[in-house]
């Protein structure tokens, strides 16, 4: 079975929100967007990655590593981050900021 390749590209916004997390949470997530958006089909459905319930216009998917949230548009075969946050509770934060997609 041949496996979807795409290239993940961080948005300004998220190289930014990438570069405040702690050096523990850079690479446990590096890791992770390595594996389930680069190397595995970031469009599938799965329980840590989803598409969005509401449209935005700042992606189109979101994906799950523990707290932290990257939020995501496929185009051709990219993955554009858009967007990294943390979740507490039932928000979201970004920029230490309760934000709303």
């Amino acid at each position: 079975m041949l496996v979807a390749k795409r290239k993940a590209l961080f948005a300004p916004d998220a190289a930014r929100q990438f570069k405040q997390l702690n050096a523990a949470e850079r690479s446990r997530l590096k890791e992770a967007i390595k594996a389930s958006l680069a190397e595995d089909d970031a469009t599938t459905l799965s329980k840590n990655r989803f598409p969005l319930r509401r449209p935005s216009e700042r992606a189109s998917f979101e994906f799950r590593v523990e707290e932290l949230r990257v939020f995501y548009k496929v185009v051709d075969n990219e993955v554009r981050i858009t967007l990294i946050g943390r979740k507490k509770g039932n928000q979201l934060f970004i920029n230490g900021k309760k934000f709303t997609l």
